[in-house]
């Protein structure tokens, strides 16, 4: 998520994304790629050679290249319904600061234009590679093991896991989300364990 000034925590931004993709993702329709040859990617841009950050790097520039293979007839509201999302996120989020988000985006000297430019292409940059992480374990018969599960939830809240885990269970529609996220997380380990890396 692009850092307005007011970026939410690591985790919560992990838990909104997730519930906004599986709000998302229960209108679209399967999408296909256009291959599913491994992806090529470089790691020459890496922020830092430090292990797990380099694999965070690798999983998130396999997932962007995968994004641009995915073919279909995509409604166009699907991304615009993505976008309303992420936009009545950043309002809440501006709320709970004390604030509103026009505020924000004033003090932060971007339009309303640019800030709705901005956030269209970050949907839809978040339902491609939903898309093509679904078609990728879809392909692969790829379903998530115990260990996906835990390590996706250690990593939306170092330390606090059981009571995430207990806070989701009470969510019909945060467990549908951690679901769809889990799923994606291990066709995404997958997706970079097999890249081609240049």
């Amino acid at each position: 998520m692009p850092d307005w000034g007011f970026a939410p925590s690591e985790r919560e931004e992990s838990m909104m994304e997730t519930k906004n993709s599986a709000q998302v993702q229960a209108n679209i329709p399967n999408a296909s790629l256009s291959s599913y040859e491994p992806v090529k990617i470089s790691l020459a841009d890496a922020p830092s050679a430090e292990a797990k950050q380099l694999e965070g790097y690798k999983r998130a520039m396999a997932a962007m290249e995968l994004a641009m293979r995915v073919c279909g007839d995509i409604d166009p509201a699907i991304y615009e319904q993505a976008a309303l999302g992420i936009r009545a996120q950043a309002q809440a989020q501006a709320e709970a600061q004390g604030t509103t988000l026009s505020a924000m985006l004033v003090d932060q000297k971007i339009s309303l234009e640019q800030y709705e430019r901005m956030t269209a292409l970050q949907a839809s940059d978040m339902v491609n590679q939903g898309l093509a992480l679904d078609a990728w374990a879809r392909h692969y018969g790829i379903e998530p093991s115990e260990e996906d599960v835990m390590e996706m939830i250690e990593s939306m809240a170092p330390g606090h896991e059981k009571e995430l885990l207990e806070k989701l269970s009470q969510d019909p529609a945060q467990l549908e989300a951690l679901s769809i996220a889990v799923m994606r997380f291990a066709a995404n380990k997958h997706l970079a364990a097999t890249a081609i890396v240049e």
